[in-house]
């Protein structure tokens, strides 16, 4: 009775142990796509508000925030524990203008644990591609 209780306990731990990597993938594609859909958002309502709208990452806090013009902030998201956005970035924000156009296009790094992860704001309409 011990060797079966022992034996099915062994194996509960390994399908734990196998899961947990599963889930820190799902949490992080998760979290780019919501980030994706934010990014979108902002600039609908760049658009919608006639103002500027920008995504911001800051160094002090993981995650981002949106703003609606430079003063009045709109909400916050936090990031994973498992993401970071890599110092080789040349973009830490996305600064939509009052016609829904891009400021300043570029490339946000990711460092994930499954590996490097990018966020591409391409110049003009403001075209975002999140890479898998």
């Amino acid at each position: 009775m011990l060797l079966v209780l022992m034996a099915v306990g062994m194996s509960a731990s390994l399908v734990v142990a196998s899961v947990a990597p599963l889930e820190k993938k799902r949490e992080e594609d998760r979290f780019f796509a919501l980030l994706e859909q934010d990014i979108h958002y902002a600039q609908s309502q760049s658009y919608s508000l006639s103002t500027s709208v920008i995504l911001v990452f800051r160094d002090h806090k993981p995650g981002y925030e949106v703003m609606y013009g430079v003063t009045r902030a709109g909400y916050a998201r936090p990031m994973p524990e498992s993401i970071t956005l890599n110092a080789s970035s040349n973009l830490r924000e996305v600064y939509f203008t009052p016609n829904g156009s891009i400021r300043q296009p570029g490339t946000m790094r990711f460092s994930t644990s499954s590996g490097e992860r990018t966020v591409t704001v391409h110049l003009g309409k403001g075209r975002v591609v999140v890479s898998k």
